[in-house]
This record gives C-alpha cells, sequence and structure tokens, in this order.
C-alpha cells in the first residue's frame, strides 16, 4: 500500500482528524504506477452533467483496514456529490480499466443500499431517499428521473449535455426587486430552525412584531407536531398584523402573553380564541409569506426528510414514514388560505434564504459586491448552506453540505453513539466525519468535552455541576448527553462556552472555535471541488457568530488553510435596507437573531413580484 494510505491510517487510529480534501490532493500527487483515474460524470437534477475527477491508489484486499481506506474515500466523494450537487444518475468512467472499477460500483450499490427499500435504507443511502423525493415531487418528472439511482461504469468517457442556460438579469436585479413596492403589503417571514421558530411581521415597509417560539423538533414523533405551531404562530401573527393596522389596542393586550418566548402552543391556541375574529370572522390574509425551513425544499417543496429534525417521526413511523412526510411536503399549500388569493407562500431552505438575506443587504450597499453571487453558512443547532448563484437563480439541488464527510480520521470518537457527545458519527446517518459534529452547536459540545479532562478538568466539573452534561445511560450503556428534558440545556450549554471566550480566554476553550474555522475551511474545499460556485466569500448567520470574539477565532483557524475563501459574518454592520435597520435598532433583538425571519420577508416579496 501507498505511504500516503499509510500515513492516514495511522492518523485516524491515534485519534487525529484525516480531512478529506488533504487525502483528495496526496492521491491525485500519486505517481501512475501506484494509482488509477477515475472521472465522475453527474447526470445533475436540472438536465445538465457535471464532470469531476480524481486518482485513487492500487488496491488489492477490500477486507485489509489499509486496503479499504481508499475505498471509503471513493464513497465519501460520491456521498457528500449527491448530498449537495444532488443527480440522476453517475457515470464512472474508468479510462485504464482498472480492475478496481468493478469492486468500487459493487461497494457503492452495497453502501448506498441501492436495491433496499427507502424505509430501510441506513448511512450512506439516506441521501438516496432524498434524491427520490425530489424526482417524486410534483417537478421531478421534469428531470427525468427514475426511481432507481445508478452508478453506471463505462471504460471511454460519453459526451456531456450541457447545462441549460441561465435566466437574464443576475443576482443584483434579484435581489434590488426584493426590496421593492412594499408599501400596502403585509408579509410575514418565517424562520424555522431546530430549536426554535422566530417570525417577522413587515406593513407598509417597516417591522411591526417579532415573535420567537422553542421548541425541539428532533423529539416529535407525528408530522402534526411539525406542522401545527407554524399554522398556529402563522394565525396569532396575523392577529397581531390586525391590531397594528388598526391601532386596536384592546387586541394587542389580548394578543400580549402568546409573545412571551415561554407560551406553548395550547396557551397560543386560548389565547386566539380569546381574540375577536379577524376580519369579521374571514381571516387575516397575508399578501405573502415568506420562510425558510430547515431541510431540503425545491420548487417550494419540502422534500428532503432525512435530517435530524424529522429523526423522531421517522422512527416512530417507519415503513409509513414516507406517506406522513407528504404531509409536510405540501406545508406551502396547507399555509395557503393565509395569504390573499393573489398572494404566495415562498419556501426555501434556511440556508438559500441565508445567502438571499446577506445579498440584499451587500447588493443595497453596492450591487458589484454581488456580481458572483452569494454563498453563505447558518451555523446554529445545524449547519445550513445557501447559494445564490451570479445569475440570480437559487438552485435546485440538495446543498446539504451539513452531511459532508469531511473527517476520515478520529476513529476512536467513532465508538460513542451519535447521542453521545463525545461522539463524531451523524445524528440522522451514524455516519462518522460528518460537518455535522464540527462546525454546529454539537460541534461545540463534542470539541468541550474532548479539550477539558486533561488541560480542565475543573471546566468539565462546571459543566456537570450546572446540569450542561449529565451522564446517563444510552444505546451502548453509560454515555455522556446534553439533556433536553425537563428544560433543554443546549442554548444555555452553548451561550456558556461562547462567553468563555471573553472571560478566561483560555487557549484551550478558543481551539474549539478555531477547529470550527478549519473545517469551515474544509467544507470551501470540498465546495470549491464539487460545485464551483464563483463567490469566493462565505457568509456566516446564526447563533456561533453573534459573538465577534469566537467569530474572530474562526477566521484564525480558517486562515491556517491556505485555500480558505474569506468569512464575513451577517452582523450589525450588514444592515443596509430599511428593514434591517428596523432589527439593528430594536432593543431585544439582534441582526444575528432574526435577519434569517426578514430575509423571509424580502423573499416572499421577491417571488410575490414576480408571480
Amino acid at each position: 500500500m501507498d505511504i500516503a494510505t499509510s500515513e492516514f491510517v495511522a492518523a485516524a487510529r491515534a485519534g487525529r482528524p484525516v480531512f478529506i480534501t488533504d487525502v483528495r490532493n496526496r492521491y491525485n500527487a500519486l505517481p501512475p504506477e501506484q494509482s488509477f483515474p477515475l472521472h465522475i460524470i453527474v447526470k445533475t437534477l436540472d438536465g445538465g452533467d457535471r464532470r469531476l475527477s480524481l486518482r485513487l491508489p492500487r488496491f488489492i484486499d477490500t477486507e485489509a483496514t489499509d486496503h479499504r481506506f481508499p475505498i471509503d474515500f471513493f464513497l465519501a466523494e460520491i456521498y457528500n456529490i449527491l448530498s449537495s450537487l444532488g443527480g440522476r444518475k453517475i457515470i464512472l468512467v474508468n479510462p485504464e480499466n482498472a480492475p478496481e472499477g468493478e469492486v468500487l460500483v459493487k461497494e457503492f450499490n452495497d453502501r448506498f443500499a441501492v436495491d433496499v427499500a427507502r424505509s430501510e435504507r441506513t448511512g450512506h443511502g439516506k441521501c438516496l431517499n432524498v434524491l427520490e423525493r425530489i424526482l417524486g415531487a410534483p417537478a421531478g418528472g421534469k428531470r427525468g428521473g427514475c426511481r432507481k439511482f445508478k452508478m453506471e461504469l463505462v471504460a471511454r468517457e460519453p459526451a456531456t449535455e450541457p447545462a441549460p442556460t441561465a435566466s437574464a438579469g443576475g443576482a443584483a436585479d434579484m435581489f434590488a426587486r426584493a426590496i421593492q413596492n412594499m408599501e400596502g403589503k403585509t408579509i410575514l417571514g418565517v424562520d424555522i430552525g431546530g430549536t426554535d421558530i422566530k417570525l417577522a411581521l413587515a406593513r407598509n415597509g417597516r417591522l411591526v412584531r417579532f415573535k420567537e417560539f422553542d421548541w425541539f423538533p428532533a423529539s416529535f414523533t407525528a408530522v402534526e407536531e411539525l406542522i401545527d405551531p407554524v399554522v398556529v404562530l402563522v394565525r396569532l401573527m396575523g392577529l397581531a398584523a390586525v391590531a397594528d393596522r388598526d391601532n386596536n389596542a384592546d387586541l394587542a393586550k389580548i394578543l400580549e402573553p402568546a409573545f412571551s418566548v415561554k407560551a406553548t402552543v395550547p396557551e397560543i391556541i386560548d389565547i386566539i380564541g380569546a381574540a375577536p375574529a379577524a376580519d369579521g370572522g374571514a381571516g387575516f390574509a397575508f399578501d405573502a409569506i415568506g420562510m425558510c425551513f430547515p431541510d431540503v425544499v425545491v420548487d417550494n417543496k419540502i422534500v428532503g426528510g432525512e435530517v435530524f429534525k424529522t429523526r423522531g417521526i421517522r422512527d416512530a413511523l417507519g415503513a409509513d414514514y414516507d406517506r406522513a412526510f407528504a404531509r409536510l411536503t405540501d406545508l406551502d399549500t396547507r399555509l395557503a388560505p393565509y395569504v390573499k388569493p393573489d398572494g404566495c407562500v415562498a419556501i426555501v431552505n434556511d440556508g438559500p434564504m441565508a445567502a438571499f438575506t446577506a445579498g440584499v443587504e451587500m447588493a443595497a450597499k453596492d450591487p458589484a459586491a454581488v456580481a458572483n453571487g452569494v454563498f453563505a453558512y447558518t451555523l446554529g443547532t445545524e449547519l445550513g448552506t445557501g447559494w445564490v448563484t451570479e445569475q440570480g437563480a437559487v438552485p435546485k439541488i440538495p446543498l446539504e453540505v451539513y452531511n459532508f464527510i469531511i473527517d476520515l480520521g478520529s476513529w476512536p470518537e467513532r465508538e460513542y453513539e451519535p447521542d453521545d457527545i463525545r461522539s463524531i458519527n451523524n445524528f440522522n446517518t451514524r455516519i462518522p466525519g460528518t460537518l455535522q459534529k464540527f462546525a454546529c452547536q454539537s460541534g461545540v459540545f463534542r470539541m468541550a468535552i474532548r479539550y477539558s479532562p486533561e488541560r480542565r478538568p475543573d471546566l468539565l466539573a462546571r459543566m456537570r455541576e450546572v446540569g450542561f452534561v449529565v451522564e446517563m445511560d444510552g444505546y451502548a450503556g453509560k454515555g455522556l448527553y446534553v439533556p433536553t428534558g425537563p428544560r433543554d440545556m443546549r442554548k444555555p450549554f452553548l451561550e456558556f462556552m461562547m462567553g468563555l471566550v471573553d472571560s478566561e480566554n483560555d487557549p484551550d476553550v478558543n481551539r474549539i472555535f478555531k477547529d470550527i474555522g478549519v473545517a469551515l475551511a474544509v467544507t470551501g474545499e470540498e465546495i470549491d471541488w464539487i460545485l464551483a460556485p464563483a463567490a469566493r466569500e462565505r457568509i456566516l448567520f446564526g447563533r456561533l457568530v453573534k459573538n465577534p470574539s469566537c467569530f474572530a477565532l474562526m477566521e484564525k483557524g480558517a486562515a491556517s488553510r491556505e485555500s480558505a475563501a474569506a468569512l464575513r459574518v451577517a452582523d450589525n454592520e450588514l444592515a443596509e435596507t430599511p428593514l434591517i435597520r428596523d432589527l439593528r435598532k430594536h432593543k431585544d433583538y439582534t441582526v444575528a437573531q432574526f435577519a434569517q425571519a426578514v430575509g423571509a420577508v424580502y423573499y416572499g416579496n421577491y417571488v410575490l413580484g414576480t408571480l
């Protein structure tokens, strides 16, 4: 076996990360006598082709650890491609007819569970479930997809299909239209996350009401538990719009308890029931509802179904999950009665909403700043990824970058079950080394435990004393967990760790946020290889970047990678449009908290203007 692979395996066994982009770079530099080339042609969802190339070392014994490592690397790259770009089919070109080619196709079919029922797929096969749902959605037939995803092995490279011609207009035009003609309109922006839902109400081009609602969707066992709170909150904001429109102080007073962050759905329903009927009983209708949802959204339909937020529902329903999930897919239809007949419900993933929100503000200051489009991340419960292209389009692709396998090492941390905060295994797929455990709150928790016992036992003791970390029985014996009940400790634990950066300036605490920056840089390298966005800057939203000191450490970590794209935080400085300026002035809320919800207002206005 080649020296590079031996070194990677040694590092992995020692518990060190082995980043996938470093592996690819080393393998691509191997001499021809030790390696063979492969070309990956992805038949994309938009009808075009994407061609990617790499080299792999020769391997013989697929049972030996060293020989399996290149296989695992190859399958991780395919998984990252399908999780982000998606596709209808992969053609694997093996120009030298290397015997390893047949092995790789067989390994793909086995690892991705190609011939297994959707409800029984685990691990890598989860991304095929998402692709099948995309292809089965109302617009899926236009993409020429089939229910069974294939990898076809060929020796000669086929002719490739050009991607469809992009629409004219460009990103600057898209963002400019988002803020135009808001007078006389009432638009609701909704930002749905893994720990809370945030709503922003705009009337006549000004923000008039905010609402934050805490929840834990991963614990739900029925789809209605996801849908009903959203509907109830939309109804509440409709009444708030009536109170503002009519200057009705009595109605505002009745509704006020519902705006407590601790108000439950039953309590809000009771408050709504006690309020006078809106608009003579017909119910208030918005001009538009803009919404970002933490799952794959294509053509306004929620089509992913494999995220952490729906894990409890999947586990509870089993083979019946897809039929129930179809009700969530049609959330836009469920909310349609709350908009005017000529209005719209406009839904995208939370990542594209972040990119859209940042783009609107950047373009308002300097249209040239968005000439290459916008690429953004949201760092919170999970990591969302957003991309608005230079043509002014939100690509209709999965873009589940939080699922990227970025670390092929850290093998000791694979031994813990996913919910154990020491684990490097994905909550949802159980695949080790995904971005989920590196660059969002789970990454902070994992590294806090990893770095504390040896150098900071006092810090670990404080975590246990306060109740951020508890030891209890899990699937595989005793484990360490962050409680989600009776009190959800995730937000307090994250705030505690972020606060330590300023209060203690401890190198081991600072290392956590530097490592997040490194993970983001590695992710950027993988994104550049697969998607090749023109945008070179990464805009960051979310809870993890609201502390400037934490963000500065992320920048330092990212800068340690030579190819790192520039990071920029979406803070109060990114406030150029009227609504975001209103938000910046608010005494209780920050741009970092509610920018996504306000961006959803602008997105709803943009889509409304295209009808």
